[in-house]
């Protein structure tokens, strides 16, 4: 058995021609991928207590990405994610795969549309900061190696 450790994780973010770019070196922090499901409260008039049973949707959470502002490096996060803001309706989504042990043995890809983009400014250590936000849509693809 093999744990997962951030030092082997890859992330992978598909450019505009829809070719995955390795943007690991670019990325401090990553959210979660909170897969949800829904369930719908069927409670009978009378009954003291909630009861629920499974709808059969869910849905994922926005995911948070953040890394450090490069200009002049091509797949950089700004590279990606500047001046894509507002998307058109007909825009294709861009497919956003985290290799969990680095090997290509598990994985977990998603479908996304960019939500949010900004730059956060600090003038006192003359760093900016990227934040992006990804709004997976769509079923979650893992390879769960056997």
């Amino acid at each position: 058995m093999s744990l997962s450790t951030s030092l082997r994780m890859k992330i992978w973010y598909d450019d505009a021609d829809g070719t995955p770019v390795d943007i690991t070196a670019h990325v401090l922090t990553l959210g979660d991928l909170n897969v949800v499901g829904m369930n719908e409260n069927v409670r009978p008039f009378g009954v003291g207590m909630d009861q629920f049973l499974p709808t059969g949707i869910g849905h994922m959470d926005p995911i948070d990405i953040g890394g450090l502002l490069k200009t002049v490096t091509v797949g950089s996060l700004d590279d990606l994610f500047a001046d894509r803001l507002p998307e058109d309706p007909d825009t294709e989504t861009r497919t956003l795969t985290i290799d969990l042990i680095g090997a290509s043995a598990r994985t977990r890809s998603v479908e996304t549309y960019l939500l949010e983009y900004k730059t956060q400014h600090n003038k006192d250590s003359g760093l900016t900061k990227v934040a992006v936000k990804l709004q997976p849509t769509g079923e979650v693809t893992e390879i769960i190696p056997t």
